[in-house]
């Protein structure tokens, strides 16, 4: 026992990085298989080892502390980070192993998946700068081949494919430039230092956090008419397009936290103009996304609008702290609740909408129509879950202030612009969500609808997500109501601003 905890404080904070290491070399041996015994036998593998991977994430943090140098960090934040990572690659193992297990390269697609897990959690806790881009090249290189792979049987999606990660691909050299800035302007190897030095001022660093800037905006693809992505989105495997919203997206966003303290240091020292420019940019992926969404008929491309309306929540967060109605600690733990609220509601909509897809053959709005009659639980459970994006709307507490006794024309032009784009976005959130609502329960065009048959266990995968998101609000109403949890210190309402 002494010498499995020495061996553990030897490799802290990589106990998880090592468990999904060992399920990689278990899988190699069973590579080429076509039998299903073995492949039932690898998804048993990846499962427990990501698993085990969430719970010694947590474990790890409570039994030995936070840890920092040269080459790593792990505090609070990675670990909360690295466990919606591995959180997400557990149900993303779940979409692949439903769709994928007839496939000729299942066990190869897994070891990309678990992989790809593992160059996430290195860019989570990665300090040093070298670390850090080895970790997103070899991420974006390993997520290409396993979006590949998951298609290598669909026509038409390998341009799309390749024009969309060409843009990574960009994104990788911008991030090389910037990091090369940063070193040649300090000689310093990772961020912590560039903070506390002098060299935080000069004009190199400023220009390498404008490209990487760039760089993000490269990466997340966030203006919503890039036809790439939305090519790929509506054309390729359910499985593939899961890959891209559940692990790339959030690998990418927690890269970009990682710059947050540097871009706040020179935001609290913007102008107006630049607080003018956050919010306009904002007002156009948030608004772009909502009218695509209301524009298209495919089920793929509302949803990847959706998803991307999301991606632009963390710009609003942005918008709101160069504007000074929220702090820079309250920015990242609002971007923390939004990675939060897109897992826990996108992966239960998707899994639902994709075996939708997947039985009618058609991804139409169409295909939805008369859902909510026929399939009465799941379409309640969908119906929770879609009323907690409502949450969006407390984003107007922070202009408490100025409708509490104070003169609303001190609120400012900026603050101003920033509330009026949060109504207006939030409202036409509300119209999408109503509109699949709407289609949900509205009669089919031939009378009655027809039943789409789920397996058992999908009804408990849906549950799971559902009664997660009813645990919460109820934890939140009893915090607002004073009567006390006992659980935990920790109480979700305290939230400041």
């Amino acid at each position: 026992m002494e010498f499995i905890l020495y061996i553990s404080g030897k490799i802290n904070p990589l106990q998880s990085v090592v468990v999904l290491a060992a399920a990689i070399l278990i899988s190699s041996f069973f590579g080429f298989t076509k039998k299903k015994v073995f492949k039932k036998f690898i998804i048993a593998v990846g499962s427990i080892s990501l698993f085990l991977a969430f719970c010694l994430n947590i474990y790890v943090f409570i039994s030995m502390g936070a840890f920092s140098d040269s080459l790593l960090t792990f505090g609070i934040m990675q670990v909360i980070e690295a466990g919606i990572i591995i959180f997400a690659a557990l149900n993303l193992l779940f979409f692949i192993s439903a769709y994928e297990l007839n496939s000729n390269h299942f066990v190869k697609i897994l070891i990309l998946l678990l992989f790809s897990t593992i160059c996430a959690v290195f860019i989570v806790i990665s300090e040093n700068f070298i670390l850090m881009f080895t970790s997103l090249t070899i991420f974006i290189l390993t997520i290409f081949q396993l979006v590949t792979s998951l298609n290598s049987s669909v026509s038409k999606t390998g341009s799309y494919t390749l024009r969309y990660f060409l843009r990574p691909a960009l994104t990788v050299i911008l991030f090389l430039f910037g990091f090369s800035l940063f070193y040649g302007a300090s000689d310093f190897k990772n961020l912590g230092q560039i903070l506390v030095s002098e060299n935080i001022s000069n004009p190199l660093t400023v220009l390498g956090l404008i490209i990487f800037g760039v760089a993000v905006y490269l990466y997340f693809f966030l203006f919503p008419f890039q036809n790439p992505y939305l090519g790929l989105m509506k054309r390729a495997r359910s499985s593939s397009n899961s890959v891209i919203w559940f692990l790339y997206f959030p690998a990418g966003f927690f890269m970009f936290l990682k710059f947050s303290e540097l871009y706040s240091f020179y935001i609290e020292k913007s102008s107006l103009y630049t607080s003018v420019i956050f919010i306009i940019v904002t007002f156009i992926c948030m608004f772009a996304a909502n009218l695509g969404a209301v524009k298209t008929g495919s089920i793929r491309r509302i949803m990847s609008f959706l998803f991307l309306y999301f991606i632009g929540v963390f710009l609003l967060n942005i918008s709101m702290f160069s504007t000074g109605i929220i702090s820079k600690s309250s920015m990242e733990w609002l971007n923390i609740a939004g990675i939060f609220l897109l897992v826990f509601s996108f992966i239960p909509i998707y899994s639902v909408f994709s075996r939708i897809e997947r039985d009618t053959g058609s991804d139409s709005i169409a295909g939805i129509r008369g859902f909510g009659r026929s399939n009465i639980y799941i379409s309640v459970n969908l119906l929770i879950i879609f009323l907690s994006w409502s949450v969006i709307a407390l984003y107007i507490i922070p202009f408490g202030k100025y409708f509490n006794g104070m003169v609303f024309s001190e609120m400012g032009a900026a603050n101003m612009m920033l509330l009026a784009v949060i109504a207006v976005v939030f409202l036409f959130l509300m119209v999408n969500v109503f509109r699949i609502i709407s289609v949900f329960y509205r009669k089919p065009a031939g009378g009655a609808a027809e039943k789409i048959i789920f397996p058992k266990y999908f009804y408990i995968y849906i549950t799971f997500f559902t009664l997660a998101i009813l645990i919460i609000t109820v934890w939140c109403l009893m915090e607002i109501s004073c009567i006390e949890t006992g659980f935990m210190d920790f109480k979700i309402t305290e939230f400041s601003f």
